[in-house]
Order: structure tokens, then C-alpha cells, then sequence
């Protein structure tokens, strides 16, 4: 079972460190290629939103300071109205900042500098052959056939949106369980032996 749960937090720990590894260093990199440097299906060559990271950086340090402060308070430690006030006020902005303005962000980096529009195909899919554009309505028009899908960038764009909320959603979720356990102990399987007077069993030589 420890083994399990130290599996599971490596795993967590490597997840979380390419989540963060892709977004403070893959994406950069991507906007400062020339466009198309790696073909039309992988943007490259934008502007980085700085509003943006700088969001998603207070969002995951929000997280960092609750954590720490959950570890140096133990479970039970009176709450003075105060300090109810000021963890309150602070959960609130955390959320705020998960649930508002980090998509809120990425819908105008999208927007604005991405360019991410209705009349930008990310890729389209007949029944003559699968092929990607990047460019206008007229390039989708060109791969003709029958039952065709037509992805746009703005498509693309809400559903990145989606997925930030279903993943902070469910991050939620996992970090209330995970603060509400925080400090306790696993439960021993060994259970201590004794006899009717209350006396500890000794194993016969």
C-alpha cells in the first residue's frame, strides 16, 4: 500500500513537472521559431501572452502557500475569526484565479495574438484523404469528398478552454481530500495480544 501511494506520487510529481516544463518552457520556445517551422498543424511563431502565465503562475503559487500553511497548522488547531476572514479571502482568490482569469486569459491570448478565428482550419478530414490547413475556408474546400470535418482554430481554442476547467475541476476535488487528510497516520494491522487480565501474550519457547 506505501509502495502504491509512492508510485502514485511520482507519477503525479513527473505529470505535474511536464505540464509546467510544457507551458513555462515548450510553448515559449514554439512562439520565438519562425512560422511553419514545424508545418502548418503546429503554431509556432506568435506572441506569448505574459498576462497569461503570469495568471497561471500565481494560480499554482496560490496553491503552493495553502499547502504550506496546511502543513504547519495541524488538523483541530483553533480558528480565530481573523485568520477565517483572511483564509477565506485568500481560497477565493485562488479560485478565482482557476475559474476566471487564467481562462479568461487564454481566450484573449487566443484571440488577439494567436489569432486563433473561425476562418483558420486546424484540420480537415474527407473521405478522399485527411488533409491539414492552417489557412482559409477555400483550402478546406479543395480537399472535396463526402462526410467532411472541418476543426477550426477557434474550435481548438474552446476546447482547450473546456479542458481548463475540467482539469481544475478535478484538481479541486483532489486537493480538498488531500488537505482534509493531511497529518494522518496509515492504521497499523497489528493488533496487541493479551490475556483476560489485561496482560501482554508471550510467545511460548
Amino acid at each position: 500500500m506505501r509502495d502504491r501511494a509512492q508510485l502514485l506520487r511520482i507519477l503525479g510529481i513527473g505529470v505535474l513537472g511536464g505540464f509546467l516544463a510544457t507551458i513555462f518552457v515548450v510553448v515559449p520556445l514554439l512562439g520565438w521559431l519562425p512560422k511553419k517551422e514545424l508545418g502548418g498543424f503546429i503554431p509556432t511563431g506568435f506572441q506569448v501572452r505574459l498576462e497569461f502565465f503570469v495568471a497561471l503562475f500565481a494560480l499554482i503559487v496560490g496553491i503552493a502557500v495553502i499547502f504550506f500553511v496546511g502543513r504547519r497548522r495541524p488538523p483541530g488547531t483553533p480558528l480565530t475569526w481573523g485568520e477565517a476572514l483572511v483564509g477565506a479571502t485568500f481560497v477565493f482568490g485562488v479560485l478565482l484565479l482557476g475559474y476566471g482569469v487564467v481562462p479568461n486569459e487564454w481566450l484573449k491570448w487566443a484571440d488577439n495574438q494567436l489569432l486563433w478565428r473561425p476562418d483558420r482550419i486546424w484540420f480537415a478530414i474527407s473521405t478522399k484523404w485527411p488533409v491539414f490547413f492552417t489557412g482559409s475556408n477555400a483550402a478546406v474546400e479543395a480537399a472535396a469528398g463526402r462526410g467532411r470535418i472541418i476543426v477550426s482554430f477557434q474550435a481548438l481554442r474552446d476546447i482547450i478552454a473546456a479542458t481548463i476547467y475540467i482539469l481544475f475541476l478535478v484538481a479541486q476535488a483532489w486537493l480538498w481530500i488531500a488537505f482534509q487528510k493531511r497529518g494522518r497516520q496509515a492504521a497499523t494491522t497489528e493488533v496487541a495480544r493479551t490475556s483476560t487480565f489485561g496482560r501482554p501474550v508471550v510467545k511460548r519457547a
